[in-house]
C-alpha cells in the first residue's frame, strides 16, 4: 500500500510495489522497449488506439474524452473512489497534495500518480484550480503575471512555479526519483486540465532536466490550457516528450490567455521571444461535439495557429469539455455508481 505525501510529509514504504520481480531489471540495465505492450492499456480499455504512424501516440475523440475524465476524477474530493468506480483496474501508486490557496490556484494544488494493471503506462496528473467558473471569468486578470526562470529551462508563470514547487517538495520530486529506479521502462503519461495542464507540462520538462524517462517513453494531454511559459519553455517542453497535445473546446477563453506578442507562424524556436509567453504543443480543436462522430475536431501542428484557437472566446465553454459541468470540476464526489457512464 503506498503512502500519501500530504502538505509537506511523506512516508515511503521500503518497497511501493509488492512485487519487483518485472521493475528490478531496470537497476541492471537489461530492460528493452521489446519488454513492452505496444498497445498501452488502461484497466480493460485503451487510452489511446496504438502507436502513431510518426510517434507514440495518435489524437482521438476516446482517448481525449477519457483523459479529460481521468483529470476530474483526479481533482475529485474522493480520488481514490472516483478511480475505483470510473477506471477499474487502475492502481493509485501516490497522492502529493500542498495548500495553494493564496496563489491563482485558490485551493488545494494535487498531483496522483498511478500505474495502469497491465504496468506498461505510468499516469502523472495535476488537479486543476478551485473555482472554474470565477476563474474563467476573469482568466485575463488572473493570469496576467510575470514570467520566471524555470532553472534554466525557460520562463514561466510565476504562481504555476511556486505550485510546482511545493508540490515537489512534499515529496514528489523524491518519490519520482525512486519510481524512475524501478520503472524505467515504462510510458509515461503527463495530463492536466486548466492550470493543471501547465504543472504538468512543468513536470514533462523536469523529468528531462533530471534525464529520468526519454522523451520517447512520454506524452502529454491537456485540457483548456493557459499559455503556461515563454517560448524557450515551450520549445523545451515540446522536446520532452514524443507527442504532445492541447485540447481546445469550442469557445473557450482560457487557451487565449496571457497574451502573447511572440510570431505565431511556427512550432516554439529557442531564443526566438523570450519576454511573452507562448504555447507548446499540437493543437487539438473542438468547434462542434457528437459522442457519435470519430472525429469532430480540427489538428494544428503549429501551436499558435489561429484556426485552432476560439474566433469569440467564452468563458463559459472552459467547464464544457465532452458535455461535462462546472461541477464536475469543482465538487465532484464519486458514489458506487459511474458518474461518466462511457468511460
Amino acid at each position: 500500500m503506498i503512502s500519501k505525501g500530504v502538505a509537506g510529509r511523506l512516508e515511503l514504504p521500503d518497497s511501493p510495489i509488492e512485487d519487483f520481480s518485472f521493475f528490478e531489471k531496470c537497476a541492471s540495465g537489461t530492460t528493452s522497449q521489446a519488454d513492452l505492450s505496444p498497445n498501452l492499456v488502461i484497466g480493460t480499455r485503451p487510452f489511446y488506439n496504438g502507436v502513431a504512424a510518426d510517434g507514440l501516440v495518435s489524437y482521438d475523440n476516446d482517448s481525449g474524452r477519457r483523459f479529460l475524465i481521468w483529470a476530474l476524477c483526479i481533482g475529485a474530493t474522493n480520488p481514490d473512489k472516483c478511480v475505483e468506480v470510473e477506471f477499474y483496474g487502475q492502481k493509485i501508486l501516490a497522492t502529493f497534495e500542498a495548500d495553494c490557496s493564496d496563489l491563482v490556484f485558490k485551493g488545494l494544488c494535487r498531483v496522483v500518480i498511478d500505474v495502469d494493471d497491465g504496468y506498461t503506462l505510468l499516469g502523472v496528473t495535476f488537479k486543476s484550480e478551485t473555482g472554474i467558473e470565477a476563474f474563467s471569468n476573469d482568466a485575463q486578470t488572473l493570469l496576467d503575471q510575470p514570467l520566471v526562470d524555470y532553472g534554466g529551462y525557460g520562463k514561466v508563470m510565476k504562481d504555476s512555479l511556486t505550485a510546482f514547487g511545493r508540490l515537489w517538495d512534499a515529496g514528489l520530486g523524491s518519490f519520482l526519483e525512486q519510481l524512475w529506479s524501478n520503472y524505467c521502462d515504462l510510458y509515461i503519461s503527463h495530463s492536466g486540465y486548466s492550470l493543471g495542464g501547465c504543472l504538468s507540462q512543468m513536470a514533462a520538462v523536469r523529468f528531462q532536466k533530471e534525464q529520468w524517462w526519454p522523451a520517447d517513453q512520454m506524452f502529454y494531454y491537456g485540457f483548456g490550457v493557459p499559455r503556461c511559459g515563454n517560448e524557450d519553455f515551450a520549445f523545451y517542453m515540446d522536446e520532452s516528450v514524443a507527442d504532445a497535445y492541447r485540447i481546445n473546446w469550442i469557445q473557450d477563453n482560457v487557451p487565449s490567455f496571457p497574451t502573447t506578442s511572440c510570431l505565431s507562424g511556427s512550432s516554439a524556436q529557442l531564443g526566438s521571444c523570450t519576454t511573452s509567453y507562448f504555447h507548446c504543443c499540437k493543437t487539438v480543436h473542438y468547434s462542434v461535439y457528437t459522442s457519435s462522430l470519430v472525429n469532430s475536431f480540427q489538428q494544428c501542428d503549429i501551436p499558435e495557429d489561429t484556426v485552432c484557437q476560439a474566433l469569440t472566446p467564452t468563458a463559459s465553454d472552459h467547464s464544457k469539455y465532452f458535455q461535462t459541468t462546472p461541477a464536475d470540476v469543482d465538487s465532484l464526489t464519486c458514489t458506487d455508481t459511474k458518474t461518466f457512464p462511457d468511460a
